[in-house]
């Protein structure tokens, strides 16, 4: 990593722990202050971050400097998907946000000549009003809830009237899209040059797959709503953008595990003033090599297990993508303000759903099943028997480390 990257870390971190108050408050409980740490090789001393510590406090990890904006909705406002459980709203400054993307849209453009007006098809857990879609300029918005069989015929014949140039989706999405205009006999999506994966990992032969029936490019994209991009898929792995974004694999204990070896995924963004991540953890796992290219140094992530949306199995044989089951958490979050702090869903049976709930237990459990049925209802999982736990914390997965936020026992 070049001398640039390296102090733009630390001016990033040094602006966190002068302007964030969650990361004066880690000084404090450590009974030490910003001169003390500030020599650049003391980097290791500084604490690591977990989505579920911050996330009942997520106002504490707006920086001072913008708080104001906050409130006057002056920033870009987005969330974390829950793909690992847990719920964070994401905030920031679009000049930031444009800089930490620059690399990735260079690559898109060298990929498949996709440029930033181009028309966009991309997919979302829940949109207002119960809508299907909704069109913001270049970009059409899917509600994910209503891509199955059920309404599949009808929303696939939107996107191709929309005439995306390029399209951003999951690869269980993109599978179940493929697999499920196969047996309807429809046509594929011509006028689609450019596919990017993200969100979770592909299986292998996917890509191929894709590429071969909607006769586009298809690449993978490794990044979060956090830190916007952090790699872009190259062999069988992710060149990383050191430019944007650090990235560190790091033991449990929150040791640097050494180059190759495997460990915890940790990123720090180098542009997100507004909530900047410093040593956060993304909940995945990997290993990080380091190569020779155009007589410089260059950094390869290799993710072994990351966050992945399996799922759920219906009585008629037929499976369909489990975002469906976030649907009315996000909606009860956003009408709210974040209620709901992490959620579970366990697949019993075809029949049978365990949710696991970590709530504001002012807001009301009764109230928050009540809200959930209403809207579940509506799906195509709605007959299914829900049965609700709530409890302080979900512990992550014995075997991988993580939490789940879907687990299907019936595999």
């Amino acid at each position: 990593m070049n001398d640039r990257s390296v102090n733009k870390r630390w001016n990033m971190a040094e602006y966190a722990y002068h302007n964030v108050p969650l990361y004066r408050d880690r000084l404090r409980k450590m009974g030490t202050v910003w001169q003390e740490l500030a020599d650049r090789s003391e980097w290791d001393r500084l604490p690591v971050i977990e989505k579920n510590q911050i996330v009942e406090h997520a106002d504490d990890l707006v920086s001072e400097e913008f708080v104001a904006d906050v409130a006057l909705e002056r920033l870009i406002h987005t969330h974390t998907s829950g793909s690992t459980g847990t719920f964070l709203d994401v905030y920031w400054n679009k000049e930031d946000m444009l800089h930490a993307l620059l690399p990735l849209w260079v690559d898109r453009w060298k990929a498949a000549g996709i440029h930033a007006r181009d028309r966009l098809c991309q997919f979302n857990t829940t949109l207002a009003n119960d809508k299907v879609f909704e069109i913001n300029g270049n970009t059409m918005i899917v509600s994910k809830d209503r891509l199955s069989p059920l309404y599949l015929e009808d929303t696939y014949r939107r996107i191709r009237e929309f005439e995306p140039e390029w399209m951003i989706l999951h690869p269980a999405m993109a599978f179940f899209l493929m697999e499920q205009a196969r047996k309807m006999d429809l046509p594929a999506f011509e006028s689609v040059r450019y596919v990017e994966l993200t969100g979770e990992m592909a299986w292998e032969g996917l890509r191929a797959e894709l590429e071969s029936s909607w006769d586009c490019v298809v690449n993978m994209h490794y990044g979060t709503m956090e830190v916007q991009s952090i790699g872009y898929e190259e062999g069988g792995r992710y060149r990383l953008y050191d430019q944007t974004t650090y990235v560190e694999v790091l033991d449990d204990e929150g040791k640097e595990v050494g180059e190759g070896n495997s460990g915890n995924i940790y990123v720090t963004s180098l542009h997100n003033r507004v909530m900047p991540f410093v040593r956060y953890g993304t909940g995945d796992v990997g290993r990080i090599r380091s190569e020779r290219k155009d007589g410089k140094w260059q950094r390869y992530l290799v993710l072994e297990k990351a966050r992945k949306n399996d799922r759920i199995r219906l009585e008629d044989g037929e499976s369909i993508p489990a975002d469906v089951l976030l649907k009315p958490v996000e909606m009860v979050n956003g009408y709210y303000q974040n209620v709901i702090y992490q959620f579970q869903a366990v697949q019993k049976s075809a029949s049978q759903m365990e949710l696991n709930i970590v709530m504001d237990e002012e807001f009301g459990r009764e109230k928050f099943m009540q809200l959930y049925r209403n809207v579940i209802q509506d799906t195509v999982v709605g007959d299914m028997d829900f049965a609700f736990t709530f409890t302080a914390g979900i512990r992550p997965h014995s075997d991988t480390g993580k939490i789940k936020w879907f687990v299907n026992e019936m595999e």
